[in-house]
């Protein structure tokens, strides 16, 4: 039985720490994605005029959100959790209070989420200012969708690291899985603009299924609420599965 008390004791912690590193948080989790949305939304947006019907900065805006969603959440869980299980021990000081595993997991992957939510709200803020939210409402709306698919993106970091023996590891996982999802899922091109293979491998990760549902918000285009449904199935089925593994994996390698 998880405790509500317990796992919000978790992200307390862990929003004590944030506060103490907040600006080399900004730095890596906001700031990169804006210096990626400037580059090209202004750059690139002077070649590619219009993309998926739209302007090249409206159709880009989503697209970095989804981005600097999924690598705040993913980094959280990844290089953030496992300092804190492996560097700093501090899961064995947590796990020594009535604080329980699932909770912890929990506590981190909710924390997670919480950053990568941020981290897109900053990016929306910022594609506002510069004209590139056609629908304020909708983009508005995007956020609660973001916060969970963030829970998704989390649960996989969390995958890998319980994976992980050192540092090292994650370069598979930021190679393999975060850089596919920044070029083939649809952040800066239309999926179908890529040759069939990669559109069929786009649609097994779940940045294509977060970018098609926030990019008809933002830009005002319809979308009906059985596609945002079956695009949200995604992220409860892979997060169940990607936390479940997580959960089993790394309560072997602290309790065996």
């Amino acid at each position: 039985m998880v405790s509500f008390f317990s796992t919000l004791a978790v992200i307390y912690r862990q929003f004590l720490v944030w506060k103490k590193l907040f600006w080399s948080s900004m730095a890596t989790n906001i700031a990169n994605p804006i210096l990626f949305l400037f580059a090209f939304g202004f750059g690139l947006g002077r070649f590619v005029e219009v993309m998926g019907g739209v302007s090249y900065m409206i159709f880009v805006v989503p697209g970095m959100m989804a981005y600097s969603a999924m690598f705040a959440a993913s980094f959280e869980t990844t290089i953030g959790s496992f300092s804190r299980y492996y560097l700093h021990r501090n899961w064995n000081a947590v796990l020594s209070t009535p604080v329980t595993l699932a909770e912890l997991l929990l506590g981190e992957v909710l924390w997670a989420s919480f950053k990568g939510t941020i981290s897109a709200s900053c990016v929306l803020f910022i594609g506002w200012l510069w004209g590139g939210v056609e629908s304020l409402s909708g983009a508005l709306f995007c956020l609660p969708i973001v916060f969970f698919s963030c829970l998704c993106f989390g649960s996989f970091g969390l995958l890998a690291t319980a994976y992980a023996k050192g540092y090292e590891f994650f370069s598979y996982f930021f190679t393999f899985w975060v850089t596919p999802m920044f070029v083939f899922c649809g952040v800066f091109f239309e999926v179908n603009k890529f040759p069939d293979f990669i559109q069929s491998l786009s649609w097994f990760f779940p940045m294509t299924h977060l970018v098609m549902v926030i990019r008809p918000l933002t830009t005002g285009l319809p979308i009906d609420l059985i596609t945002i449904l079956t695009h949200g199935s995604y992220f409860v089925v892979g997060g169940l599965v990607a936390f479940s593994l997580a959960y089993f994996k790394i309560r072997l390698k602290l309790f065996d």
